[in-house]
């Protein structure tokens, strides 16, 4: 009698969390146009121009690290 109570307490307390608990683990992409993805682009590597002091030259370069910055803000 005390063996299958105490199977019974052990299986109460060892149960799996609830449903509620699991949902939060998963990470939801939030999608966006490709409108909205190069707008995004553009602003970033306009703040990178701004930083360098508004000096041309450098514009290509100021587009690839904005792109990658955007890409891994949204795990694109």
């Amino acid at each position: 009698m005390i063996k299958k109570l105490a199977k019974k307490l052990v299986k109460k307390t060892t149960t799996s969390k609830p449903k509620a608990a699991a949902t939060k683990k998963r990470k939801t992409k939030k999608k966006i146009s490709a409108e909205e993805f190069y707008a995004l682009i553009g602003e970033k590597a306009y703040e990178f121009f701004e930083k360098r002091g508004y000096r041309h030259g450098d514009d290509h370069k100021d587009w690839y690290e904005a792109e990658k910055a955007v890409k891994a803000q949204y795990k694109i």
